[in-house]
């Protein structure tokens, strides 16, 4: 079975998801570095990465839908469905931080095995983890939300043949 990337509207919004995910846990990583509390480096994260991934989404993914809308109303929807799923991410990020540090030795695993990429410690990488947990459980609500809502296609131009 062959996937046409140019016409699955799921795999382009997977594509650009990973490098809103990529902006995401690079902007993450870097506050959390540098001491910002992981809540508020996980909201300026989402902040960046959701506005990179309205654009190419707007650009590409649903290039020719919801070409009724202005684009500053598309970008308040998609922010604001984005949103809704932000709550889902800090949800499962917290959950999984508190799995992740009662169960210390995955942290320390990728302490001792990981360090040549980033310093820190087990804690830090639990903190990673947890936000590529989070992330990943908000894709696919992201995804439905914007197609029908954000970019829902146009049915106003549209006529039935007999």
């Amino acid at each position: 079975m062959k996937i046409d990337l140019r016409k699955s509207a799921f795999l382009k919004f997977l594509v650009v998801g990973g490098f809103g995910t990529i902006i995401n846990i690079s902007c993450y990583t870097i506050f959390v570095k540098y001491g910002i509390h992981f809540i508020i480096a996980s909201l300026l994260a989402f902040v960046i990465a959701v506005t990179s991934n309205y654009y190419f989404n707007s650009i590409w993914t649903f290039k020719n839908r919801a070409v009724h809308k202005t684009k500053l109303k598309k970008y308040f929807e998609f922010i604001s469905i984005s949103s809704l799923n932000l709550v889902t991410n800090l949800i499962i990020l917290s959950i999984s931080l508190w799995f992740l540090n009662k169960n210390i030795s995955f942290g320390d695993f990728l302490s001792n095995n990981l360090s040549f990429l980033l310093e820190g410690d087990a804690v830090f990488y639990n903190k990673i983890v947890s936000q590529v947990i989070g992330i990943g459980f908000a894709t696919v609500l992201n995804y439905l939300g914007n197609k029908f809502i954000t970019f829902k296609e146009d049915t106003q131009n549209t006529f039935i043949k007999p």
